[in-house]
């Protein structure tokens, strides 16, 4: 069994490496975040491959080059526990499915999760499961697939009698099982959209004055430009967690 430690952050890192040695052996694959490889290489691990934005193909092709197994893929900016890993450990059983860890999402979370996955299934016609990407257990047969096809298609949703999963509710652990966004360049296109929307309703409303037309004009304009910051930020949301 392989354990792919992907090391984006470097609090505690001895103690999560020991954490999984014990559990799960000390067949390790270090993926390191660019900026912490300098850093890291001070703690004296073999570094295996280094990523910026492309962590999900630097994973890939780093899979392609080794002996396929059974495989477990863990963060290093999730807040392990020896409980969370005795119960990841025990539900790995016989090793023939699929251990996913689902974060607790609050009501504001789910309802945009909500709208994501309508975004997520106009496109690949499926639903992100909305698993956390950060700890996962994947067997060897369904790491094959994943080499055959796209490492990514590890997170969208599947038949639930392939898989077990595990539910977290302490919130600490909770949060560093999810994955942050950042601000893009795209996020900027509906600020820019609505500065201009707004400039053209001063103008109307200097020219033509308060017609309904021009109300209504300015009302879709606004409405077409929410719609497309939302697509915008599902489509960052996606990349972050399938791609970066």
């Amino acid at each position: 069994m392989k354990v792919v430690f992907v090391v984006d952050n470097i609090e505690d890192l001895n103690k999560k490496v020991h954490m999984l040695q014990t559990h799960f052996g000390n067949d390790f694959v270090f993926i390191v975040k660019a900026n912490l490889a300098p850093l890291f290489s001070t703690f004296g691990y073999t570094t295996s491959a280094v990523y910026t934005n492309n962590l999900t193909k630097v994973m890939h092709i780093t899979l392609m080059r080794l002996n396929v197994s059974n495989l477990i893929v863990c963060y290093s900016s999730v807040n392990l526990s020896n409980p969370l890993l005795d119960e990841f450990s025990a539900k790995i059983g016989d090793g023939n499915k699929l251990v996913n860890v689902l974060p607790a999402y609050n009501s504001f979370e789910q309802m945009c999760n909500g709208a994501y996955n309508v975004y997520v299934k106009s496109i690949f016609k499926t639903h992100d499961s909305m698993i956390s990407p950060k700890l996962q257990y994947l067997p060897e047969l369904c790491v094959k697939e994943l080499l055959d096809t796209h490492l990514g298609n590890r997170l969208f949703e599947m038949d639930p009698n392939l898989s077990h999963t595990i539910y977290v509710q302490d919130k600490p652990t909770s949060k560093s099982l999810k994955i942050k966004t950042g601000f893009n360049k795209f996020s900027i296109i509906p600020i820019i959209v609505a500065f201009v929307v707004t400039a053209l309703l001063i103008m109307g409303l200097a020219f033509w004055g308060a017609k309904y037309l021009v109300i209504l004009v300015v009302v879709l304009l606004y409405i077409l430009d929410i719609f497309l910051a939302i697509v915008f930020q599902c489509k960052n949301y996606f990349d972050t967690r399938f791609l970066k």
